[in-house]
Order: C-alpha cells, then structure tokens, then sequence
C-alpha cells in the first residue's frame, strides 16, 4: 500500500495502483522466502549423503572380514615347571618404636625369604642381605607402626612393607614370598 501522510490526502486512484502494483510483482516488497517443499528435499538429500557415507565407511573400515584384520599374537600357554624353592632364614630384626602414650619398645621380628635357585636367585639375595635388612630397619621405623599400642602387631603390615622393600632393592619376581617366622614385642 502507499503511504498516506498524516492528513489522509491519498487518492483512491494511487491506492488502487499501488495494490495492482503489488499483486503483479513489482513495487517495494520483501524479499520472497523459499519454499517449505525446497527446505525438506535438501534436509533430506543431506540425510541420504551422511547416511551413504556413514555405510560406506562401515563397509570399507569395520565390516572386514576377520582374516582382513591385523593378527594378534595369541599368547600360549606355557607350562610353567615351579623353580626349586630356597628359604633364606634371616638374623632378627630389632625395630624401635615408641607408642602413643610415649613408652619406647622393640619389635622382635624373625623372616624367612622364599626364592627360586633356578636363576641363582638365592646368590642375589645373600649378596645383598646388609643393604637389605638396612631397608627393612628404615622403612619399618620412617613410620608409625600400627597396631603396637594395644600390644598386637599387624603382619599384613609388616609383610607389605618387607616386600615392598624386596622390590625396590631387587627388583620383581626375585623373592616369592615373605614368611614371618616370630614376632616378640620386648619393652624399652
């Protein structure tokens, strides 16, 4: 429609006009919006593309045939014959503790150490029994002790904190086991 100024001095004839105008195409319109119809082919192309792309891409990476596929090694099963086991019995172990009311105490503790003799591991151990025991002294006193103030003692703590210790000073697989012999808590 025209414009009318604030009097409303337009004349029918340019109304008229002006909606003839409209109607056939011409004069100042918006511009036109596409069609909803246009919209959906294109949404639904663009679905039909990802969806060709995504199977194609199953088809050629995932769906190979299982000989296509990079072989894992199958680990076999190896019978394992047990080495033959050496005990090596250690002197006593004296660790100083104090409790939490303040009484100094010594723990008595005597260990057997369980390895094989197939790769020589019982010349290792014995080799380096000084720089072990001193490890087990430092890492048994760096610490409180838990369970010496109602007069019993954890071994599972003791045990852990031994085999800890054969693990840093020797390395894995070298001592199978920690036995605790005797443990004696004497006082100060």
């Amino acid at each position: 429609m025209a414009d009318t100024d604030t009097s409303g001095n337009t004349s029918r004839a340019e109304s008229e006009a002006a909606i003839r105008a409209m109607r056939a195409g011409g004069g100042n319109e918006e511009p036109t919006k596409p069609k909803k119809g246009k919209k959906k082919l294109v949404l639904v192309m663009l679905l039909v593309v990802l969806l060709g792309g995504g199977g194609a891409a199953y088809k050629l990476v995932l769906a190979k045939e299982p000989s296509e596929h990079a072989a894992v090694p199958v680990p076999e099963h190896e019978e394992t014959v047990p080495d033959e086991l050496y005990y090596i019995d250690l002197d006593p172990l004296f660790i100083p503790f104090q409790t939490e009311k303040g009484a100094r105490h010594k723990i008595v503790v005597m260990l057997s150490l369980e390895v094989g003799r197939k790769r020589q591991e019982d010349k290792l151990v014995r080799s380096l029994m000084p720089r072990l025991r001193e490890a087990y002294v430092r890492s048994l006193t760096s610490r409180p002790f838990p369970g010496t103030g109602d007069g019993s003692i954890e071994t599972v703590y003791l045990k852990n904190r031994i085999r800890s210790e054969n693990i840093r000073v020797l390395g894995i697989g070298v001592v199978n086991d920690v036995l605790v012999r005797d443990i004696r808590v004497l006082p100060g």
